[in-house]
């Protein structure tokens, strides 16, 4: 039985599903899911690019945001490094080349949360480093201090979608069409109180996402962490402006402007056909991940700018000038910075990406 079959089935069993129970499926079923299947970021081996694999560079502005937080906290050993949703662990082999001091003085510890088998097979082996699907595996009493850290990983996280009306919210689940084609398709129902509690308002005929799962992660990473730093990179907005990008509409099946798809670097993929094929993402809702924790925000360039990007560029443009007769590897990773750079730093793209930091006791 494919994921679309089962997904059919159960709708035809208890009536429409939740999108995020549609969404969790699709990302994250044992058999059928995108991530569980292989799905991850890289460029030629993956289906997206976030900001590890544009390059180390933005590890290594990130190995001296850790040295900055470490100092703080007074130099801790263990200091306890998470990357909470660490894909195939690219960033971690950033971290580890670019050295920082907590490293250099045996205090760092990092520990790699993914739920993916598949990509947790790809995990760097290395004396400082733990892999498992779960934090509460590698960390049952979780960290003392340190940092938990999630790039791009909100955005994953599962969402339900709700509609306003002239009469107050309605919640909108996912069905099966009627006739032999058995697509799904989108169908309105009335929302649970629960499910709207909070929700500012907005203008008749939008749609926003709820995200419930997101805002349960920020609660328990600060339950995890006894002192230190959460910080998360993702793209997102307020839920008004995410109301404007949806755009008002009285037909489910009208497009979602901040619901974003995923498959072999191509973003035109349509969330509701074939389960499991491609990433399903969804721009955080800056306001909902707040609700219960209040984070520093600022653009992920600005907060690169913040730890020394440019500092690192120089230096790479300084390498690449002395080395640049010789050709060899350092040299040619000298000489990307700049480029990686501007990647990460683009107003247009991941530079305007926000970053969330919660300072826990």
């Amino acid at each position: 039985m494919t994921l679309g079959e089962w997904i059919a089935r159960r709708i035809g069993e208890r009536g429409p599903m939740p999108v995020s129970e549609y969404v969790e499926a699709c990302l994250y079923d044992t058999d059928g899911g995108f991530y569980m299947r292989g799905g991850r970021a890289g460029g030629r081996s993956g289906h997206f690019l976030t900001a590890p694999e544009v390059g180390p560079l933005f590890g290594a502005v990130l190995a001296r945001a850790l040295d900055a937080w470490w100092a703080e906290l007074g130099g801790p050993d263990p200091f306890t490094v998470i990357d909470w949703g660490a894909g195939p662990g690219t960033l971690a082999r950033s971290l580890l080349a670019a050295e920082p001091g907590c490293m250099a003085a045996g205090a760092l510890r990092l520990v790699l949360v993914e739920v993916s088998p598949a990509q947790r097979a790809l995990h760097p082996e290395h004396p400082l480093v733990a892999s498992a699907a779960r934090v509460s595996d590698a960390l049952p009493q979780g960290a003392s201090a340190g940092v938990i850290v999630a790039n791009e990983l909100l955005d994953n996280l599962p969402f339900d979608v709700v509609r306003r009306t002239a009469g107050g919210w309605e919640e909108l689940r996912v069905s099966v069409e009627d006739g032999a084609s058995g697509r799904f398709s989108l169908v309105a129902m009335p929302a649970p109180l629960e499910l709207v509690a909070g929700l500012p308002d907005v203008a008749t005929g939008t749609r926003v996402p709820v995200q419930r799962a997101a805002r349960s992660w920020v609660a328990e990473a600060h339950r995890v962490l006894g002192r230190g730093r959460i910080v998360a990179f993702d793209y997102g907005a307020l839920i008004d402006v995410l109301a404007e990008r949806a755009g008002r509409s009285d037909d489910p099946a009208a497009g979602l402007g901040w619901l974003r798809t995923h498959r072999d670097h191509d973003d035109g993929s349509w969330w509701l056909s074939d389960p499991g094929s491609c990433d399903i993402t969804a721009d955080v809702a800056l306001d909902q991940v707040q609700a219960d924790h209040r984070a520093d925000v600022c653009t992920q360039a600005e907060f690169l700018r913040g730890y020394g990007i440019e500092d690192l560029v120089a230096e790479g443009r300084a390498a690449w000038t002395e080395r640049a007769g010789v050709g060899d590897l350092d040299a040619l990773r000298s000489r990307s910075r700049t480029r990686e750079a501007e990647a990460l730093l683009d107003p247009a793209g991941m530079g305007a990406f926000s970053v969330l930091v919660w300072s826990v006791n």
